[in-house]
C-alpha cells in the first residue's frame, strides 16, 4: 500500500497578558538560627508590602528554599589554600503573578525595592492560558499537513486516502516574551512616572507528522 508522510507545522504569535515576578531573597549569618530568623523577618515584611499593593498572602509562591554553608578559600603562611567556614546562607526563591499592567508593575517594584528583604527581582511577561495556544498550534499543524499532502497528491496525479497514522511529541515551549524590563534600584525608589510599554508578542511553533494512504 502506497502512502505519503508529511510534517505539518503551525506558528502563532500570542500577546502577553500576565506578569510574573521572580524574587530571590538571601540572608547570611554565622549562626544558622539567626540566618533563618532574618529570612523569616524579611519574608514577613515582603508579605506586608504585597498586601498593601492588593495581593493576598497565598499569591506569593515559593519555588525554592534552601539553607547551605558557605566557605572561603584562604591561604596560610605557606600560601596553601584552605576552606574556612564563612557562615550560613538562606536562599528563598519566590514568584507572584498578576494581570498585565505596566503601571501597577512599576508601583509593585517600587514598593518591593524599599522592603527589608530587598530581594533580587526578575520580570517576565507571559500568558494565563497556555493550553489554548497549544490547541491552536495543533489545529494549524494538522491543517498545514493536510494541505501539503493534498498538493503532493495533486502534483503526482494521485488521490489522498484515509489517515493512517499521527505522530506527535508534546514538546516543551517557552511561553515567555523576549521583552526585558529592568530598572535601577535608585529609579525604582524615586517617584518618577513609569513608562507604559507593550511587551513583544510570544512566538510559538509546533509540528506533527501525519501519514495518509495514497489512492
Amino acid at each position: 500500500m502506497a502512502s505519503v508522510i508529511v510534517k505539518g507545522t503551525g506558528s502563532i504569535s500570542v500577546k502577553p497578558d500576565l506578569i510574573r515576578l521572580e524574587l530571590e531573597m538571601q540572608t547570611r549569618n554565622t549562626d544558622c538560627g539567626e540566618a533563618m530568623k532574618k529570612a523569616e523577618s524579611g519574608l514577613a515584611d515582603l508579605i506586608d508590602i504585597l498586601k498593601k499593593e492588593g495581593f493576598e498572602r497565598d499569591d506569593l509562591k515559593t519555588s525554592n528554599f534552601n539553607v547551605h554553608t558557605e566557605y572561603e578559600s584562604v591561604p596560610d603562611e605557606n600560601n596553601v589554600y584552605h576552606n574556612v567556614f564563612k557562615g550560613y546562607c538562606c536562599n528563598h526563591s519566590m514568584n507572584i503573578e498578576f494581570c498585565l499592567d505596566t503601571e501597577r508593575l512599576a508601583t509593585v517594584l517600587r514598593a518591593i525595592s524599599v522592603s527589608e528583604a530587598a530581594p533580587q527581582i526578575s520580570v517576565f511577561f507571559t500568558v494565563k492560558n497556555e493550553e489554548s495556544a497549544r490547541e491552536e498550534l495543533i489545529r494549524l499543524s494538522s491543517s498545514n499537513a493536510r494541505r501539503k499532502a493534498e498538493l503532493l497528491c495533486e502534483a503526482s496525479g494521485t488521490k489522498l486516502g484515509k489517515l493512517l497514522k499521527i505522530s506527535y511529541d508534546r514538546s516543551e515551549m517557552s511561553f515567555v516574551s523576549q521583552a526585558r524590563y529592568a530598572m535601577d534600584m535608585n529609579c525604582l525608589r524615586s517617584t518618577a512616572k513609569a513608562v507604559s510599554i507593550t511587551p513583544d508578542d510570544i512566538k510559538l511553533t509546533d509540528c506533527a507528522e501525519f501519514e495518509w494512504e495514497i489512492l
